[in-house]
Order: C-alpha cells, then structure tokens, then sequence
C-alpha cells in the first residue's frame, strides 16, 4: 500500500489525487495530514506531495466537468471533517467518470448539508447584528472549517472594508481579504488566550 502525506488543505488532497491517478495505486493508498509525520516509520512505503495550486486547479476543472454537484459535496465534506481517505476514494471515481454509488452519494451530501446548516447560522448572526459591521475582524468558534465558504458573503456585508479577516478559533485558522486577494493562515493555538481588546463578538457553533 502507498502513503501520501499532505499538507491538510483541499488543494493538497487535490495534488494527492494527481498523484494517484498518474500511478499504479488508484485502489491501494492511503492519506495522512502531514500533522501526523511522527507515523510514518510505522509504513513500508510512503511520500510526501507538496501542495501545487495550479495542478489542484487542472483536478478541479475535472472533477467538476464529470460531476460538478459531486464535487462540490465533497468540497464541503472535506470542510465538515469527513474521513479524507474515504473522499479521496470518490475523487479518484469522479476523474475516472464513474457514477458515485446511492450511499456515497447520500453520505457526502448530509456532510455537505451539515456545513451548509453551519454557514447560515453565522450568516444569519451577521446580518442581524449590524454593530459588527464597524469591525475588520469576525472571531467564530466552530470545529468545521464553515470559514471557507464564508468568504464572498463576508465581501459583500463587509462592503465598505478593503481589509478584513475571519479567525475561526476552533480551528486555529485564518481567512483575510486584503489587496483584493484572499490568503489563509493559522493563528496563534486556541489554547493562547486572545487579548480582550481583540475580542469582538465570539461565538460557538456546532459544538
């Protein structure tokens, strides 16, 4: 069995399937978060895939050309913390063009819907909350990484601010948008206290 460890984004896992489809293990492999590098003396065979965005862009084009609906679900699932060997393996189906099977289906879009349910909820907090308007930085606490899909709809309430940032604290992650351009980061560990003058309007979702 091949093990590709990753750098745990979805472009990765999108480098991975490169990777895979253009080897002989599209069945045999596994896929590991490169946070757990400290295993990998327990595996006979095993690479490391650096993350390239330009080939996760050509994955991309495919899989959403075979089955763009598919595609999408996994997205979310990816975000919603699904089992990332198990969506890989229906990534490896879709760029071959197979059909996902009724239960494959239905798993990733209750996955899909799980993080859907998350973002509105945040949404929905935005935009009835309108003194957070007059703030650059949304904190959320949130163990799926709804902060991706966030983005556009962030840009849109935010209009009149060219810089701004969401930190998902759960996740110790980062969203900001700045010069027109998104970039993502992890922040300081959610075990780090945040400075109260830092803290505007934090709240908890699926927990």
């Amino acid at each position: 069995m091949k093990n590709y460890f990753y750098d745990g984004t979805f472009n990765g896992l999108l480098t991975v399937l490169n990777r895979i489809l253009h080897s002989k293990n599209a069945i045999s492999f596994d896929v590991f978060n490169i946070q757990n590098k400290k295993q990998v003396n327990l595996f006979d065979d095993f690479e490391f895939i650096e993350t390239d965005k330009e080939i996760a862009k050509q994955m991309w084009t495919l899989l959403r050309k075979n089955s763009s609906i598919g595609t999408n679900h996994i997205y979310k699932s990816f975000l919603a913390n699904e089992n990332e060997h198990y969506l890989l393996s229906l990534l490896v189906k879709i760029a071959a063009n197979q059909e996902l099977s009724k239960k494959e289906f239905i798993q990733i879009e209750k996955s899909a819907d799980k993080i859907e349910r998350e973002k509105n909820k945040i949404l929905s907090y935005l935009r009835y909350n309108s003194q957070l308007r007059n703030t650059t930085t949304i904190y959320i606490k949130s163990k799926y990484k709804v902060e991706f899909l966030l983005t556009k709809n962030i840009r849109s309430l935010f209009h009149q601010h060219t810089d701004w940032q969401i930190i998902n604290s759960y996740q110790n992650h980062c969203i900001q948008f700045s010069n027109s351009r998104f970039t993502s980061k992890k922040v300081i560990s959610k075990n780090q206290e945040v400075p109260l003058q830092k803290q505007m309007n934090p709240f908890k979702l699926a927990g």
